[in-house]
């Protein structure tokens, strides 16, 4: 598989995360995670993957990336950009994070090992 072809393919990957997330479907979800799913949110917040899956089933939102960047080293790969979490309940404004995240080829194919956030800085403009 060429560097743009995984790309691609991992680019769908997470528009795929990003729905999984958003309509709830969290079965789609964790079978994009490897089991050895590590998780860390802004708030320095580390969950596994079972801990992760029961939380974000309880805070309902809409995820969205509005670009990535994909880099591949051979059957590993980073994405990083941003992300805009939108809370249904309307409980607290639309959270904007910095992400970075791990991705492993193997035998089941690319499955996401690590994520990390970090609040994004808002334009002092």
């Amino acid at each position: 598989m060429t560097d743009d072809a995984a790309i691609a393919e991992l680019e769908g990957l997470e528009q795929e995360r990003c729905r999984a997330i958003s309509s709830g479907d969290w079965d789609a979800l964790g079978n994009l995670l490897r089991d050895d799913y590590s998780h860390s949110h802004s708030t320095g917040v580390v969950q596994d993957k079972a801990t992760y899956l029961k939380f974000i089933a309880g805070r309902p939102r809409t995820t969205t990336r509005p670009a990535v960047r994909v880099r591949v080293y051979g059957s590993a790969a980073i994405m990083n950009g941003r992300q805009v979490n939108t809370f249904e309940d309307g409980s607290r404004p639309p959270v904007e994070n910095e992400v970075i995240q791990v991705w492993i080829n193997a035998e089941s194919g690319w499955r996401m090992a690590a994520f990390q956030s970090t609040r994004a800085e808002q334009d002092a403009h």
